[in-house]
């Protein structure tokens, strides 16, 4: 029996280093992917094991649970990593996109823990140490503007996070908050492709300034390894933090969401207008 963590999405980005990463480290990971994504580099790793599901879909959710559980490996770890980020402005942005935020970065992670928890108990009662971690954001801790459903999203990721915790800590099950600030991945490009909600109306003059914008933030980012890293020593570490930032720069944006709420408003205001996000 060899012990396994669960990681959600692992097609691009912060999911697939961190598959890579956990495997490099010896353990077997389960990774879901969509029928569309496929499991690129990772199909051919031994000790790596693809679940077609997309987290919106509770039936296939469950299928890829049962795969694990029919494997016979110890499922000690969970990574709810699969999230979109929607930009636009809210008064825009459509009635599709703000309820595919939700159904992907909250409804989605909540189904997978819940189909996932019966492994994770049975882990525990064997004697082992499960942990859940959660990717969250900095947009959990602040709110920039045009991105204010993904950091709603990301806010209740948060609020998932601290109550989950505070539920299963009487069963042994640990739950982490892996917030990262701005990394070096493809979901910078897919949120400069997103301007639907800005044309033709009040915004379409923030058309010019988006690129910018986002490229300065993505320039300004760590590297997915790190965040990798970090997931791994909330799995591993004796004692963990519930709840880490992993960004540039960290100790500001910590100290930002101690301030009034008006200088938080002209900070994001200004920064904007120089196209800089911290």
């Amino acid at each position: 029996m060899q012990d396994s963590i669960l990681v959600t999405g692992v097609s691009s980005g912060i999911g697939l280093t961190t598959a890579k990463y956990l495997l490099d480290r010896g353990f077997h990971v389960y990774g879901s992917v969509r029928g569309d994504a496929g499991a690129g580099e990772l199909a051919e790793k031994p000790g790596f094991t693809a679940l077609q599901f997309d987290v919106r879909d509770r039936d296939a959710i469950r299928a890829g649970i049962q795969r694990i559980l029919a494997d016979g490996n110890r499922l000690v770890g969970l990574v709810n990593n699969a999230g979109v980020a929607i930009t636009g402005p809210v008064e825009t942005v459509s009635e599709v996109e703000y309820r595919r935020q939700f159904e992907v970065n909250v409804f989605g992670l909540v189904a997978v823990c819940q189909e996932a928890l019966p492994l994770l108990h049975a882990t525990k009662e064997a004697g082992f140490e499960p942990r859940i971690v959660n990717i969250g954001s900095v947009s959990g801790y602040l709110t920039s503007p045009f991105t204010t459903i993904y950091s709603a999203s990301k806010f209740a990721v948060e609020a998932l996070t601290d109550g989950l915790r505070r539920e299963l800590l009487p069963f042994g099950i640990d739950v982490i908050s892996v917030a990262p600030g701005p990394v070096k991945t493809p979901i910078w490009k897919k949120g400069r492709e997103q301007k639907e909600a800005f044309q033709n109306n009040r915004y379409s003059e923030m058309l010019d300034k988006l690129d910018p914008y986002t490229e300065a933030a993505e320039a300004d980012g760590v590297e997915p390894e790190v965040v990798a890293a970090a997931i791994y020593e909330a799995l591993t570490a004796k004692d963990p933090q519930p709840a880490v930032l992993v960004m540039k720069k960290g100790w500001m944006a910590k100290l930002l969401k101690l301030t009034p709420k008006r200088f938080q408003d002209r900070f994001f205001v200004k920064r904007l207008a120089e196209n800089r996000r911290y």
